[in-house]
């Protein structure tokens, strides 16, 4: 039983911890990731996310804004980034705008592989939630999606 000064900032806060904690557990990247194929590990989905995100934001990724989204040094993110572009998932070029500037791509590949991952870790989210009335899911939705524009906001400060 928490103690009387447990507040709901406490909950809240151990239950965000609960729930990244489950999400690292060997069992959920067992039925996430393919171990066998071209995402067999967190960090490679992680940098083939970063680059997708910077993709849909207009362009290709440098090592910097893959350092960036996954909140490590540069140089982790760069041997990271050699791992996926030497198996075929990223295509590492000089960037037509700066010569100093490396530019990373999805591949069709890397394109194929990160879709199949996010179609399971959708599924398991459904699957989590699949016997809530919709609307609890909806107004979940609704404040997450507030709580993390919150916490964005208070990391770039």
């Amino acid at each position: 039983m928490p103690p009387s000064s447990y507040s709901p900032f406490d909950a809240l806060d151990d239950l965000l911890t609960r729930i990244h904690i489950a999400r690292l557990r060997p069992n959920w990247r067992r039925r996430l990731l393919d171990p066998a194929g071209p995402v067999g590990s967190v960090s490679t989905l992680r940098v083939l996310r970063a680059v997708e995100q910077c993709e849909l934001t207009g362009g290709g990724a440098s090592v910097r804004d893959v350092a960036d989204y996954l909140a490590v040094e540069q140089s982790t993110a760069s041997r990271t980034v050699a791992a996926v572009v030497a198996a075929g998932l990223l295509t590492k070029t000089m960037s037509a705008d700066d010569q100093r500037r490396c530019e990373l791509l999805l591949t069709e590949d890397g394109r194929a592989a990160l879709s199949a991952v996010t179609d399971r870790r959708r599924e398991l989210v459904a699957e989590a939630v699949a016997d809530w009335p919709r609307a609890d899911v909806e107004t979940l939705v609704s404040l997450l999606d507030r709580l993390a524009d919150r916490f964005e906001s208070a990391g770039s400060r």
